[in-house]
């Protein structure tokens, strides 16, 4: 039984035909090309063969020169400058490139990271003492710091001057900084919106560079590892300067010098150039593991570490780190789960599940495992009854943007933001039961049963003999693969199964499969393992074909994303 309601996607063949002949491609690869919108040869070829030279001009960014003209005295005048970050991957990414920049530079700037639980996201007047010991008179934020009205204000009361890097959606009003430097300002004339936050920092370094006459060459090499990094761990879409940020950095990251990150892939296992899935999957989340049960001030040393030893040391920290966090999140998974069911909440749209239980580090992960296994929006709570708060993160589907209930949560709340996708609030636990009630009754008035069936949505229908290696090689022109560049999936019907085992610990489905005429393929199911299925089964199958490299030879195997087992007459 298919777990998806499968769409097959149109496109426009006579477009097809004109980029294959174009730009000498096949009609499969200019298929896929015209599917994501690029119907222009010019424009797609651009998308085939990405340049640095097709970034913007980063002095189109708004309050870029004011931003420039302050970063620039502090290098000429050698003033300490403290830089705030976030704790996450893109804030720690953010923060070692502005480090990283600014002492090379001769400025003797020092780093600030926030910790999760004790000041939460955002600049933090926390940060003022630290700015004032170092002797600062500047502080320069990096993936935070558009909504931070208040914290702003402090720190100009304190004697200190703000310029704010960030890609967080602003509010109907700017905080009184220096400069707020940020692509998705309604008056930014910027072309592209969704730099990631160690992505604005990298335009506006760049753009420091320009202006001080300095070589940009060593700067891309020495950064774009750190870019790529933020960017896919921030799940930003793989698109437009993104795709060309992270195509470049994907190969600086292969070859990093920074040893820390060369520490980071070993204790992943990483020994290929790795790929977006690689990092989302093991890079990002060893490195997120430190904000979110320690303190992220661990992942920022390992990036900004020179010693190979100590190096070896924090990644196996942080692997640990990783490990506990796998850890606590099942744990605290199978505990929402089973509140789910006991309690009934699928007759609701929107579920809400609480704990006084769950670290407050884990419960983005936990609404995120819920949303997809339940498609519908989540709401997962940690209590904390000694403060008596609730702190809370929200998912949603692509069928409810989350902005319109952050507006409707906002009386109830300490703390609430976020934007379409995700969220997170602290509520005064008196109030929860309330805020429940009205965001399930939010979620049931908007929602349709409907839109709670998650859909597939298929490339292109293909026979099964045309599944080869060269195949695979026409769909590598379109990688770097990820969020809003996602990995093309294909419809190839009437496959019989040879082969069918579950793997040891019982999550993963693999199959030998053919169709009449074709050779037999391998295919997995990943966390497909309640799905067995009996030899001689013939299915409809939606794939996306990978090399196997745990095979040893040149091969393809079908990763399956779902299947529709077919009754034969």
């Amino acid at each position: 039984m298919a777990r998806y309601r499968w769409i097959l996607r149109a496109v426009d063949d006579t477009v097809a035909q004109r980029l294959a002949q174009e730009l000498n491609l096949t009609v499969t690869t200019a298929r896929l090309l015209a599917m994501r919108g690029y119907t222009e040869p010019d424009d797609a070829y651009r998308f085939l063969y990405p340049s640095l030279h097709d970034l913007a001009d980063p002095r189109l960014l708004p309050d870029i020169e004011p931003a420039v003209r302050r970063l620039s005295l502090a290098v000429e005048r050698k003033e300490p400058v403290l830089v705030y970050g976030d704790y996450d991957a893109d804030g720690v990414t953010s923060t070692t490139l502005w480090v990283t920049t600014l002492r090379t530079l001769g400025v003797p700037v020092e780093p600030y990271v926030p910790h999760r639980m004790r000041e939460g996201y955002d600049l933090h007047p926390n940060a003022i003492p630290k700015a004032q010991a170092i002797g600062a008179r500047l502080v320069l934020t990096c993936d935070c710091g558009t909504r931070a009205h208040e914290a702003v204000c402090a720190f100009h009361e304190a004697g200190l001057e703000v310029v704010v890097t960030d890609h967080h959606e602003p509010s109907d009003t700017l905080p009184r900084a220096l400069a707020v430097v940020n692509p998705k300002r309604a008056d930014s004339q910027y072309p592209f919106r969704e730099l990631s936050g160690v992505g604005v920092s990298f335009r506006v370094a760049e753009a420091l560079l320009r202006e001080r006459n300095i070589p940009r060459n060593g700067f891309y090499s020495k950064m774009l590892d750190l870019v790529a990094l933020g960017t896919i761990a921030d799940v930003m879409p793989l698109v437009g300067e993104n795709r060309i940020l992270v195509k470049f950095g994907l190969e600086q990251l292969h070859r990093t010098h920074r040893v820390g990150l060369q520490s980071l892939k070993q204790v992943a296992q990483m020994k290929r150039k790795p790929t977006p899935r690689d990092v989302g999957f093991a890079l990002a989340p060893r490195l997120n593991a430190a904000g979110r049960l320690e303190d992220a001030q661990l992942a920022l040393q390992l990036l900004m570490e020179e010693n190979s030893l100590e190096a070896q040391r924090i990644a196996a920290l942080l692997d640990r780190h990783n490990r506990d966090r796998q850890q606590l999140q099942e744990a605290a998974v199978q505990e929402a789960i089973a509140q789910v069911e006991s309690e009934g909440q699928t007759a609701h749209r929107a579920l809400v599940v609480h704990s006084t239980n769950w670290h407050h580090g884990i419960v983005g992960l936990v609404a995120g495992k819920l949303m997809n296994r339940y498609h519908r929006p989540v709401i997962a709570v940690t209590i904390d009854q000694n403060e008596q708060v609730a702190r809370g993160s929200m998912r949603s589907i692509p069928a409810l943007n989350l902005t319109e209930l952050i507006d409707l949560m906002k009386p109830f709340c300490f703390k609430c933001g976020g934007h379409a996708a995700a969220g997170g609030f602290a509520v005064p636990l008196e109030r929860l039961e309330e805020l429940r009630q009205r965001i399930v009754e939010f979620a049931d008035a908007r929602l349709t049963n409907n839109d709670l069936i998650p859909t597939l949505a298929i490339d292109q229908e293909v026979p099964a003999h045309a599944v080869t290696t060269r195949f695979l090689q026409e769909i590598s022109l379109l990688e770097p693969f990820g969020s809003g560049n996602e990995r093309p999936l294909f419809l190839c019907r009437g496959m019989e199964v040879i082969g069918s085992r579950v793997s040891q610990n019982g999550r993963h489905l693999f199959l030998k499969v053919r169709s009449e005429g074709s050779v037999v393929y391998d295919a997995v199911l990943w966390d497909g393992g309640d799905y067995p299925l009996e030899p001689h089964a013939t299915l409809d199958l939606v794939f996306d074909p990978e090399e196997d490299i745990g095979s040893g030879y040149n091969t393809v195997r079908w990763v399956i994303r779902d299947f529709e087992e077919v009754e034969l007459p």
